[in-house]
């Protein structure tokens, strides 16, 4: 990878796409180094990075006009090249003079979808969305962590359950959680942490890593008594759809809840197809009704009718860049009580391998890239 920043490389290679697909122009390339552009900012010599489901839609052009605004709101109109990658593990090779961390320490971070990301060997973040990497955790762990942790961080606050330490003077809730992909593993141990009981639905193959992790229960989504045995295990105090339902699946069938939490808002789809402010008008419209078909299916859920409605809501959850929850989960996972499940992690010059893997859904674990490793040409390279 040659010399450091810090003794003046000027070039890196960068997994870009110059045009949205399908099918993207997805290259590797050489690209010059970024540049530190405020005081805050950090230049971090990846180690490891990992494939979001955000990355892959992004690349087909998702969310396009909304990160376009957000783009040009901080004065950067720069589309084209896209890098994705929302976070990372690696090392400061230059910091700003506002910086807390200085140059050579190990740190774990995260990007907002509107930067550019962290499928390169060198990218720019600001300081405050960087945290020391938590020493139990190796570069793929921590390079696999904070944007499924940091959305699961945000649905439990949607929920009104924020990730906090589980205390006596407060009854336990009870969670249905639903989908045990990044979001929801990293959902299942902070609502541990937080001492709630916890119902999963996932695939047949993830109950016993969900048992495992601490739910009261895990049910086979695709078992024939699976809307039952969810009915009867409530009523919950929140329902978290980490598994892409969306807010429709709320009235969908007849269990008790107050609180629907999903990650699949339809904001940024409908502002693609809309245009920003129809879109996000549509939007909102979509959230009012799904609202009042969960709230007259909980209450007949109750009584066969609707006369004793719960009043219950449905909630959009978004990732977030958060210092405060970048440092509970480095002390989280230091005291053994979060981890990261991998499935595979590519060489970086192997990231077309990858992100088809990604594409092609339904990953038991975290997909990353690997920029430790040797070149394709080196001696005891493994061609992929």
């Amino acid at each position: 990878m040659g010399r450091s920043a810090a003794a003046g490389v000027a070039r890196m290679r960068a997994w870009r796409a110059h045009c949205y697909g399908p099918p993207a122009e997805l290259r590797l390339e050489e690209a010059r180094v970024p540049a530190l552009r405020a005081p805050d900012h950090l230049l971090v010599r990846v180690r490891t990075a990992s494939i979001n489901p955000l990355d892959v839609a992004m690349i087909g052009g998702y969310g396009a006009r909304v990160l376009n605004a957000l783009r040009s709101l901080e004065g950067v109109d720069v589309e084209f090249p896209l890098v994705v990658g929302r976070d990372f593990c690696g090392d400061v090779a230059q910091a700003g003079s506002a910086c807390t961390f200085r140059t050579g320490r190990r740190v774990w971070g995260v990007l907002p979808p509107h930067w550019p990301g962290s499928h390169a060997q060198y990218v720019v973040v600001r300081d405050r969305w960087v945290g020391e990497a938590p020493s139990a955790l190796g570069d793929l762990e921590a390079g696999g962590a904070l944007y499924a942790a940091l959305s699961a961080c945000a649905a439990l606050r949607a929920a009104g359950l924020p990730p906090r330490a589980a205390t006596v003077r407060r009854p336990a809730p009870r969670v249905l959680l639903l989908g045990l992909g990044g979001v929801g593993h990293a959902a299942l141990q902070l609502l541990q942490y937080s001492g709630a009981q916890v119902v999963v639905g996932c695939a047949s193959e993830l109950c016993p890593r969900a048992l495992a992790l601490g739910a009261v229960a895990a049910l086979d989504r695709h078992a024939e008594d699976y809307d039952r045995a969810l009915e009867e295990l409530g009523p919950y105090d929140a329902i978290l759809d980490c598994a892409g339902l969306g807010g429709a699946a709320a009235g969908a069938r007849r269990w008790q809840f107050a609180r629907y939490v999903t990650l699949s808002a339809p904001l940024l789809r409908e502002a693609d197809a809309r245009g920003l402010l129809p879109g996000a008008a549509s939007a909102v419209l979509s959230l009012a009704a799904h609202s009042a078909a969960a709230a007259w299916g909980s209450a007949a859920g109750v009584t066969g009718g609707a006369g004793t409605c719960r009043a219950a809501q449905v909630r959009w959850a978004f990732f977030s860049p958060s210092g405060e929850d970048i440092q509970l989960l480095r002390r989280l996972a230091d005291d053994g009580k979060f981890a990261v499940a991998v499935e595979r992690a590519y060489p970086w010059w192997a990231g077309g391998a990858a992100y088809e893997r990604a594409a092609a859904g339904s990953a038991r674990g975290k997909l990353l890239l690997d920029f430790t490793a040797a070149p394709r040409d080196a001696p005891g390279a493994v061609a992929q």
